[in-house]
């Protein structure tokens, strides 16, 4: 079932992209999911057209040769040669290691392959290349290729500004919302999302009040309760960090670990992992288009500018109904940077605007797809799991080697766990988790919709 050795590829691409100071193919999670989705579609619609197993997703797919087999064999050759030509393009650092997996690691990544000989049939991988080729033309003009980095920002209260420690990047993503998504007709009309909480209001309040407690960079002390939150903010980070890359990486490791996962047919396999990464990669879109159409401040900014007097316009946030005060000096807990090159190595906030969380986008619309295309519910997919911020390997920020944590959780629980981490980092607030939760459903149904189709 050699889908499994393309998302494996995938996702070892995705962890060495972001490892030793290497300047990414692929930077952010917004990049990343748009490239997972393109190696997927490409290996998704290679078997497609050779077994007719599936429908294909590109309407502009080359016809398949005269006399080519329609066997589950024959279409695997070609889901690998399309995939493997996919990662080569779009991970074009790594083509040395790519061909090194091909030549004399791909046994060792999946022992089915042991029973094909990619090889042994020319036509099945000159048709997949064609395959990677026609999607990798189709993705050419998508506005991926827009200036994602700048340094536009405002003065005014409640607006997105950089993370005060000066340890974070440019903005990413300004243009992200203009790519063209993969299976949505429209952001605004799929996946709507309505304006943040006023800043004078109860929820703002309510949101400030909690992430002033939860999030600050001493949670992880004290009292033990706190301690469970740290655990699991950094559980679900993935924020960039050497080794570990980017959240989608980490969504994908998630339903790996699902045992029906193992169950099913190739083709089935083929679908799920293709769409929770179309779906991941729309999320992607569909956030990042709402967090600058609003452009609200993270709470490292916020807290700090809270009170009258504080921040460029002097007036604060201008809300009495919080119980909090806000505090010149606050520093969240921060986005895990594991595994520095060089520790110590300060967390930070993410440079971007936080309404949606990112994190809640992509969690939520994938492990919805996952579950959906599994006939099951969230609740009823039960996964046991070990984060690669808690393997016994990865260190924090200080160098430290962090101890091992296996968990046992619903799907339903990981959007939830997903969700809240970010608040106990201090890097959202919880409309933003809510928000993104929100956009990343309204995603998956159309993501399921596409690929419910029976074969």
């Amino acid at each position: 079932m050699t889908i499994l050795l393309i998302n494996d590829l995938a996702l070892e691409l995705v962890a060495r992209d972001f490892s030793d100071g290497h300047v990414p193919n692929n930077a952010g999670p917004t990049k990343t999911s748009r490239a997972l989705a393109i190696i997927h579609l490409a290996a998704y619609d290679a078997y497609a057209k050779v077994t007719e197993a599936l429908s294909p997703r590109l309407g502009t797919l080359p016809n398949k040769p005269s006399g080519l087999g329609s066997d589950d064999t024959t279409g695997t050759v070609a889901l690998l040669s399309a995939g493997l030509l996919a990662a080569e393009q779009l991970y074009p650092d790594f083509r040395d290691f790519i061909t090194e997996v091909v030549t004399s690691g791909v046994r060792k990544l999946n022992g089915d392959l042991l029973k094909i000989d990619i090889n042994n049939n020319p036509v099945a991988i000159i048709y997949g290349r064609a395959i990677a080729d026609a999607w990798l033309d189709a993705r050419k003009n998508d506005n991926s290729d827009l200036p994602q980095l700048d340094r536009l920002y405002s003065n005014a209260p409640g607006k997105h500004r950089p993370d005060p420690t000066g340890s974070g990047p440019s903005t990413l993503g300004r243009s992200w919302g203009l790519v063209t998504p993969f299976v949505l007709t429209s952001v605004v009309d799929d996946a709507f999302l309505g304006t943040p909480p006023a800043l004078n209001s109860q929820a703002y309040a309510d949101a400030f009040d909690e992430v002033a407690v939860c999030g600050r960079d001493d949670i992880s002390r004290g009292n033990p309760a706190f301690r469970e939150k740290a655990v699991v903010g950094i559980f679900w980070g993935y924020d960039g960090a050497n080794k570990l890359g980017t959240p989608p990486r980490l969504y994908n490791q998630v339903v790996r670990a699902i045992p029906e996962l193992a169950t099913v047919s190739h083709a089935q396999q083929i679908k799920i992992l293709t769409a929770i990464n179309v779906a991941m990669a729309d999320a992607g879109i569909a956030a990042w288009h709402w967090k600058y159409e609003y452009d609200f401040w993270r709470p490292v900014v916020g807290i700090r500018e809270a009170d009258k007097g504080w921040g460029p316009s002097t007036r604060g946030d201008e809300n009495t109904i919080r119980s909090e005060a806000g505090n010149p000096f606050w520093l969240p807990l921060g986005a895990p940077q594991s595994n520095p090159i060089k520790p110590p190595a300060p967390n930070v906030t993410p440079n971007f605007p936080a309404y949606p969380s990112g994190h809640a986008t992509f969690g939520s619309a994938c492990f919805e797809t996952a579950a959906a295309l599994l006939g099951k519910s969230t609740q009823d997919v039960v996964v046991t799991f070990v984060s690669d911020e808690f393997n016994g390997k990865t260190t924090d920020n200080a160098g430290a080697v962090r101890p091992r944590l296996e968990e046992c959780f619903s799907l339903q629980k990981a959007i939830a766990d997903n969700e809240i981490s970010r608040i106990y980092l201090g890097v959202h607030w919880k409309f933003d988790a809510t928000g993104g939760k929100e956009v990343g459903e309204k995603v998956a149904i159309k993501v399921i919709e596409a690929f419910r189709q029976t074969y």
